[in-house]
């Protein structure tokens, strides 16, 4: 049994790391006529699923119907899919990222959309570390290096698969033995432990990932995995309840189904909520408005 699935088979209390749900109007367009059963969106309570949630949110809208919005963390989310209790969830990472969740909750569901190609975990260091003296994971364990570093590694939630495989990662590298301790956290102390070392010029590690503000801003480059301990990249991917497939119209199924954003956008829209301190929902807006071209494309008859 991998160390992933005892930490997961061990969680009692999770921290729900939640961006706040804002129920305004789309400003993109006019919905659609005839549409009217609410459908039950959940989202992982991070602010890159957050703006992707709000796209999907507010296509939903254009189609006429409402929405209620549910956000918790990935072992509270992941059930509610499992047992029909959220239509649809933003987002899977599939097949390698959410793998612990998607063999518990898989064959409830459905995939709908890939949303964005290339999602992965990564362990970074601030881009003034040279690299020719911290290249790898591996590297961290030098004498020289490990005197300069953080020993205290910041993360997020332990319930996610990034803060499941880094457990892994300490453990391969013999982090734990040159004293390197991996810490969950809220999104706050995540971003709030980046922000400080930053503005000190310190030496630190954080597990990251891909989509993400931070990538889009250049300030930290990633580390080689020699071991493979983070995993390949997976597909950010819309996923739905078979039992709301199932009575959805087909024209919402059709047009769900149409969207994809890409990394790029979705690092774009976490940027506008983090550094430009926009909501969701507005960042989602302004993407869409920027994009209307392939808005239009998702939503043509």
């Amino acid at each position: 049994m991998s160390l992933s699935t005892v930490l997961l088979a061990a969680l009692l209390v999770v921290s729900t790391l939640s961006v706040p749900a804002r129920a305004s109007q789309s400003v993109v367009g006019q919905s659609e006529a005839g549409q009217s059963e609410a459908v039950r969106l959940g989202r992982i309570g991070l602010s890159f699923y957050a703006v992707t949630a709000a796209v999907v949110h507010e296509v939903l809208e254009r189609l006429g119907h409402p929405v209620e919005v549910s956000t918790g963390s990935h072992a509270q989310i992941f059930p509610k899919l499992g047992a029909g209790e959220v239509d649809l969830l933003v987002a899977a990472w599939l097949p390698h990222g959410h793998a612990v969740y998607w063999a518990q909750y898989g064959a409830q569901a459905k995939e709908l959309a890939v949303l964005y190609e290339g999602a992965r975990f990564a362990w970074m260091v601030p881009a003034y570390v040279p690299e020719d003296a911290v290249a790898s994971i591996a590297d961290l364990r030098e004498s020289e290096v490990a005197a300069r570093m953080s020993r205290v590694i910041q993360g997020t939630g332990r319930d996610s698969g990034n803060m499941m495989l880094s457990a892994e990662a300490v453990k391969a590298y013999g982090l734990d033995e040159a004293g390197y301790v991996l810490r969950p956290g809220t999104l706050s102390d995540f971003h709030g432990a980046y922000g400080r070392a930053l503005a000190a010029r310190a030496w630190f590690v954080m597990p990251l990932w891909y989509p993400h503000y931070i990538n889009r801003i250049g300030s930290m480059r990633a580390l080689d995995d020699p071991k493979g301990v983070l995993g390949p990249a997976s597909n950010g991917t819309l996923v739905a309840s078979r039992a709301w497939t199932g009575r959805a119209p087909a024209r919402t199924l059709q047009v769900l189904s149409r969207i994809h954003l890409g990394l790029d956008a979705v690092a774009e829209m976490d940027r506008l909520v983090n550094v430009e301190r926009l909501q969701p929902r507005e960042a989602a807006q302004t993407w869409m408005r920027a994009n209307e071209a392939a808005v239009s494309a998702w939503l043509a008859d």
